[in-house]
C-alpha cells in the first residue's frame, strides 16, 4: 500500500474506531519513511526555509540586472500663471492687482537609457555574494530536512519501544492471570497454600499497573510522531516492528572524512565565508569609478505663442568617481573584514563540534549494539530459568516467590530487549545524522 492509501485508511479507521482504543487489525501499519515524508510535507520550518531559498535565487536576477541597460521614462506636465503688478504714489509702495500678464501650459517627455561599461568588479562581486546567499540558503534548507528526519525517526522508534513495551505489559498480563488460576486449582485440591494464590493475585494487580502505563506511554509516543508529521487531527496507527537488525561495525576515519564532506551545517558555514569575501571585494571598490554610456530624448510641448513643439537629444559617457565620501568606505571595509574573520572562526568552531558528534554517535552506536547482543542473551537465560521455575513449582519442589522472581525477570529481560531494539536504531539514525548521510535514505 502506497503512502496516500495508507493515509486514506488511516482516517477510514479512525472514523469507523469513533476514538476507540486498542489493537483492532484494520489500522494502518506506517513504516519510518511513511513518518518522515509526512513529516517533511508538513513541516513549516521546512516550507519557511523554501522561501528563503526562492528569496536568495531572485536576489541574484535582481544583481545581475546591473549589467543590463536602465531605461526610464518621465513625463510632465506644468501650468504657468503670472501676473502684473504696478505701484502706487506716495511714500510708501503699495501693490495692486491690474489683471494677468501671461498663462499658458507645458507638457514634457523624456526618455534615457543608460549602459553599464564597467564597474572595476563591483557588479560581479555582488553577484558572486548573492550566488553564496543562496548557496547558504539551499543549506539551512537541508539541513531542517535532517532535523525533521531525525526527529520523525526518533519519535518512530519511540512509538515502537511503546509498542513493544505494551505487548510485553500485554503478555505479562496474560501470563499472571495464567499462574493465578494455576494457583487457584492447587489450593482447591489442598496441593498448595492460600499464600500462592495471594502472591498470584498481587502479581495479577502489578502486572494491571504496568500495562495501563505501558499503554499511556504508547499514546505519549503516538501523540508525539502525530505531532511531527503535522497531523492535528491525532488519528491512530501502528508501526511496523523490526524484521530484523543488520548490524555494521563502522570505521571512525572514515565516518570524520564523511562528515567533513557532508554535514550541511558546515558547507553553509563556507559558503557564508565566501559570501563575507565577496561582500569585502564590493566594499574595497567603493571609491573606485563607474563607468558608464546613456542617451536621452526629450519632447517639450508649449502652448503659447511663437513656442510650440521642442525636441531634443543626447548620448555621451559619463564616469562616476566618488573619491572621498567622508570615510565611509573604509568603515565598510573593516566590518567586512570582521565579518569574514568572525565566518571563518566559525568554520573551525563546527569542524570541532562535528568531530565530537562523531565520535560521540560511534561509540554509543558500539554500546547500543552490545546492550542489544546483552538483552538477546539475557531474554533467553530468564525464559530458560522460567521454564525450570514453572517445572520446580509444579512438581512441589518450589515455592511461588521462585516462579514470581522468574517471571519479574523474564519481564524486565523482554522490556530491556525493547528498549534495546530502539536504542539501536535511534543510535543508527543519529550516527547517520553525524556524518550528514540521513538524507539519502529519503527517497
Amino acid at each position: 500500500m502506497d503512502l496516500i492509501g495508507k493515509i486514506i485508511a488511516f482516517f477510514t479507521v479512525l472514523a469507523l474506531m469513533g476514538g476507540a482504543v486498542g489493537f483492532p487489525a484494520e489500522l494502518p501499519v506506517l513504516t519510518v519513511d511513511d513518518c518522515v515524508k509526512a513529516s517533511l510535507a508538513n513541516n513549516p520550518k521546512l516550507k519557511e526555509a523554501v522561501s528563503n531559498v526562492d528569496f536568495n535565487r531572485a536576489m541574484i536576477g535582481a544583481a545581475k540586472s546591473a549589467y543590463l541597460p536602465q531605461a526610464s521614462t518621465n513625463l510632465g506636465y506644468t501650468h504657468y500663471d503670472t501676473s502684473k503688478i504696478t505701484l502706487g504714489p506716495g511714500s510708501e509702495a503699495m501693490a495692486s492687482m491690474s489683471g494677468f500678464a501671461k498663462r499658458y501650459n507645458t507638457a514634457t517627455e523624456s526618455t534615457g537609457v543608460e549602459q553599464l561599461i564597467w564597474d572595476f568588479g563591483k557588479t560581479l562581486n555582488r553577484i558572486k555574494l548573492a550566488k553564496e546567499n543562496l548557496t547558504s540558503a539551499q543549506c539551512a534548507f537541508l539541513e531542517a530536512q535532517e532535523n525533521t528526519a531525525l526527529q520523525a525517526k526518533t519519535a518512530y522508534y519511540d512509538v515502537l519501544k511503546a509498542q513493544l513495551m505494551l505487548e510485553v505489559a500485554k503478555e505479562d498480563l496474560r501470563q499472571s492471570r495464567v499462574h493465578l488460576d494455576r494457583a487457584e486449582g492447587f489450593f482447591e485440591v489442598g496441593y498448595r497454600q492460600k499464600y500462592d494464590v495471594t502472591k498470584a493475585e498481587v502479581a495479577v494487580s502489578n502486572a494491571q499497573l504496568s500495562f495501563v502505563t505501558a499503554e499511556k506511554d504508547y499514546k505519549l509516543a503516538k501523540a508525539a510522531l502525530n505531532n511531527i508529521m503535522g497531523n492535528k487531527d491525532g488519528g491512530d496507527f501502528a508501526v511496523e516492528e523490526a524484521p530484523g537488525i543488520e548490524f555494521t561495525d563502522v570505521d571512525a576515519g572514515l565516518s570524520l572524512k564523511t562528515a567533513m564532506e557532508n554535514r550541511v551545517e558546515l558547507l553553509r558555514l563556507q559558503s557564508l565565508a565566501r559570501a563575507a569575501q565577496a561582500d569585502l571585494d564590493v566594499k574595497k571598490k567603493g571609491n573606485w569609478p563607474t563607468v558608464s554610456a546613456g542617451g536621452a530624448h526629450q519632447v517639450s510641448d508649449t502652448d503659447t505663442d511663437g513656442v510650440g513643439n521642442v525636441k531634443s537629444w543626447n548620448a555621451g559617457v559619463s564616469v562616476n568617481f566618488p573619491w572621498f565620501d567622508g570615510f565611509k568606505t573604509k568603515s565598510e571595509i573593516e566590518a567586512a573584514q570582521a565579518s569574514l574573520k568572525m565566518a571563518q572562526y566559525a568554520i573551525e568552531d563546527q569542524a570541532l563540534g562535528i568531530t565530537l558528534q562523531v565520535q560521540d554517535a560511534i561509540l554509543s552506536l558500539r554500546e547500543a549494539k552490545e546492550r542489544f547482543d546483552v538483552s538477546e542473551k539475557l531474554l533467553q537465560q530468564s525464559t530458560e530459568n522460567l521454564e525450570i521455575a514453572n517445572a520446580r513449582y509444579e512438581e512441589g519442589l518450589g515455592s511461588i516467590i521462585e516462579v514470581t522472581d522468574a517471571e519479574t525477570q523474564l519481564v524486565s529481560a523482554r522490556q530491556s530487549r525493547a528498549s534495546a531494539i530502539s536504542g539501536y536504531l535511534s543510535s543508527r539514525a543519529k550516527y547517520e545524522k553525524s556524518v550528514g548521510i540521513i538524507s539519502q535514505s529519503i527517497k
